[in-house]
């Protein structure tokens, strides 16, 4: 636990790093006040439990002002476990009125198995977890975006299989979702980014429907990185949802891929910062290509002729963005339960 005078302190560092690059307390402010206009209605559909960036992002989500989250869906492997780490997650933050749907567990493309869910392992500790929506991930998807038609954004930071199989499965879908922020695919080199690659027929199926896509590649992503001082702050925060940050953040160290850096880069919360900041991200409109067969498949090729318009980020104020993401953590704009 933090004393009043570490906490106060605490927040004056982050203030002043902010301050220093830009993000000042009146920017703050006006994001507050810009929030009691229109929020955002999102729904969140996720791989969560394996990748650290899965969390902090619906974290960043719930703790965004601009920000309506009205359903959170499950993809990819062992999706009850996930949607049951997606349930417990919102009940810390006091949000259990959220439906929280399993979506599919299997590709529609399948071209590797589905990575496990290791930081489920913290549900171990509580005998009650929150129910869960009868609905399948697609079934919600379809319901949420036409009882708000021309209004929800999708927010995808996993394999887009949930959302492929919602558009089959409702042919008056694509024109009820306003956009979809893609965390995925790349606009700088060829490469076979995990989101795409892990089912390669619904990102096709997705990039091609006309639903409008912002959409943010590895290459920019990876530019963003968690930094030391700032997992410091993070553990020392007194605040019970930072503390279940933590724990999920010590449980994806112990099992992350050898190769992995030890700090994790920010790429799913960065869908959040170009919902509520667009400005610290420059898109650009662009043509891209998924390859489907040979071996190149589930490469991305951005630029390439005829393939589907999407607005892809090329470039990023990462230290801005970094720290716009710990203030929002640490000190969000409305009050959260402790």
């Amino acid at each position: 636990m933090l004393t009043g005078e570490v906490q106060a302190e605490t927040k004056r560092l982050i203030i002043e790093c902010c301050e220093k690059q830009g993000l000042t307390r009146l920017s703050m402010e006006t994001d507050a006040n810009q929030s009691n206009n229109q929020k955002h209605l999102i729904l969140i559909d996720t791989d969560i439990g394996d990748d650290i960036d899965d969390a902090f992002a619906l974290a960043l989500a719930l703790c965004s002002p601009e920000i309506e989250l009205l359903g959170v869906t499950t993809v990819f492997g062992d999706t009850q476990k996930r949607a049951q780490l997606v349930a417990h997650l919102l009940s810390v933050f006091g949000c259990e009125d959220i439906p929280v749907a399993a979506g599919l567990s299997i590709p529609l493309q399948l071209r590797h198995q589905p990575s496990g869910v290791p930081q489920a392992a913290i549900l171990e500790n509580y005998q009650k977890i929150p129910p869960l929506s009868t609905l399948s991930g697609p079934e919600l998807i379809v319901q949420t975006a036409l009882a708000h038609a021309g209004h929800l954004t999708l927010l995808c930071i996993g394999p887009l299989t949930n959302i492929a199989t919602a558009l089959s499965m409702e042919p008056h879908l694509f024109p009820a979702i306003r956009r979809i922020i893609l965390m995925g695919g790349t606009s700088g080199i060829p490469f076979p980014e995990w989101n795409v690659r892990s089912d390669v027929l619904a990102a096709q199926k997705v990039l091609a429907a006309g639903i409008p896509v912002m959409m943010l590649g590895w290459n920019v992503t990876t530019r963003c990185q968690l930094q030391e001082c700032d997992i410091e702050q993070l553990r020392s925060h007194s605040s019970s949802q930072i503390q279940l940050l933590c724990q999920l953040l010590v449980i994806w160290q112990q099992h992350r891929k050898r190769l992995h850096p030890r700090l994790p880069y920010l790429h799913d919360p960065l869908t959040v910062v170009t919902l509520c900041s667009p400005e610290l991200l420059r898109f650009q409109e662009m043509p891209v290509r998924i390859l489907g067969q040979g071996l190149l498949k589930g490469f991305m090729i951005p630029r390439a002729r005829n393939g589907p318009i999407v607005q892809a980020a090329v470039d990023i104020d990462a230290e801005k963005a970094r720290i716009w993401i710990m203030q929002r953590l640490l000190f969000p704009l409305y009050p959260q339960p402790s």
